[in-house]
């Protein structure tokens, strides 16, 4: 009996060393894994910031360039697309939003100026996305950067740049041959109207044809991307013309939009935000997303649709309505779910009439502000939100995709896509 309890005792003391050491083991785990997440996470701060502080160098440099041959250098946003020659004489803009083509010339003479155009209408006419990329000092420069730093390469996505027309698509109905290309440039620069006015560079002048796209050239573009738009409508349960207004409002279908944020794409994803935390979403870690992956359409889609997903299913998940839900998601893709929350639970406001946001108040809580938008109606809440969001940007932006969620089903069901 007494030898029982020798080995009882024994083996009790054994066990419990086992547990003592599998204790401090999980204790020592659990360090590691949050001193290695802390330094993820500093990593991942410290690469944002020096990928806004490449951009911002390079986009001032790029602009200082051009401000010695031109008096106001434009340079690309959301919803237009420029580009220069490399002597940055030429300047071609493609405005997705007004649905024209602007090409500007500096030259000695009208004749010089002429053929200028003429090239550069059919260059434009026939280029990609790809091409336009790579054209571009600035993005291909920073991306290089982030692309290639040691630093950061366990942070960052880069990928395969897409291969869209960026302007193709509006002029033609089938892909034009090399020869139709070129009928069109000559016939525009003949047939259009030159506007002439002194140049920055001295004994010369700046030309300026402008060329007015197609009616609803928009669908054109809307066509080339339906094939993801659909995919990525099903995968998320959203609509498709839901995907399609967002995509309209927030770029006119622009494939080299850019916003001074910065976001990127067709859903102008800011690759701090919203572009982290949808790919965190979908793949399990935030990573840097560099211009050349949110320059891919099918990446772009990808991520802005994982994120209406994130906004409507997660932070609105509480409202009850799914019209009401859209509404409030809608705004919130704009200005962030915490806005939207405000414009509903303070009803303080500022010197110039706008809504005031307290966090100490729970002023951001979606939550709290689900229930009271569960005691109204889709249309009190649209009128809420139009009446109290903070800024004017995500008023505008709420009733432009409102209005657009009705021309792309109406679109969609009769075949127009």
């Amino acid at each position: 009996m007494k030898k029982i309890l020798s080995i009882i005792a024994l083996t009790s003391t054994i066990f419990a060393g086992t547990d003592v050491n599998l204790q401090n083991e999980y204790q020592n785990y659990l360090k590691q894994q949050n001193t290695e997440f802390n330094s993820y996470k500093k990593d991942l701060e410290d690469g944002f910031n020096e990928y806004k502080s490449s951009l911002d160098k390079e986009f001032n440099n790029y602009k200082k360039e051009l401000s010695k041959v031109w008096e106001k250098p434009e340079l690309s946003t959301k919803t237009t697309f420029v580009e220069y020659s490399k002597d940055k004489k030429v300047k071609k803009k493609v405005d997705y939003e007004k649905n024209e083509i602007e090409i500007e010339v500096i030259a000695k003479d009208q004749a010089e100026a002429k053929k200028e155009m003429a090239k550069s209408l059919y260059s434009l006419s026939t280029e990609t996305t790809k091409q336009a990329f790579r054209k571009n000092p600035v993005l291909t420069k920073v991306n290089k950067k982030l692309a290639t730093s040691p630093k950061l390469k366990h942070i960052v996505k880069v990928a395969k740049l897409s291969n869209e027309p960026i302007v193709a698509d509006m002029l033609f109905k089938t892909p034009p041959t090399p020869k139709r290309v070129v009928k069109f440039a000559i016939n525009s620069v003949k047939t259009h109207k030159i506007e002439t006015k002194k140049a920055k560079v001295p004994h010369m002048n700046v030309y300026k044809i402008r060329i007015k796209l197609p009616s609803k050239s928009f669908l054109a573009k809307a066509k080339i991307y339906k094939k993801e738009v659909l995919k990525r409508a099903n995968q998320f349960r959203l609509t498709p013309e839901f995907i399609y207004s967002i995509i309209h409002t927030e770029s006119s279908f622009n494939p080299m939009a850019r916003s001074y944020v910065p976001a990127f794409g067709l859903m102008q994803l800011v690759p701090r935000t919203a572009g982290a935390d949808a790919y965190k979403m979908l793949y399990g870690k935030k990573k840097i997303l560099t211009p050349s992956y949110l320059y891919n359409a099918k990446n772009n889609i990808l991520m802005g649709s994982a994120y209406l997903k994130r906004i409507y299913y997660g932070y609105m998940k509480k409202i009850k309505n799914p019209l009401s839900r859209l509404y409030c998601t809608i705004a919130a893709y704009n200005t962030g779910a915490g806005n939207v929350a405000c414009a509903f639970n303070s009803n303080l406001k500022d010197s110039k009439g706008r809504t005031r946001c307290l966090r100490k108040q729970g002023h951001y809580n979606i939550i709290k502000a689900s229930s009271k938008i569960n005691k109204l109606t889709p249309n009190e809440v649209y009128n809420h939100l139009m009446s109290n969001l903070r800024y004017d940007e995500p008023k505008h932006y709420l009733k432009r995709v409102k209005k657009r969620l009705y021309i792309y089903r109406k679109a969609l069901n009769s075949n127009a896509l």
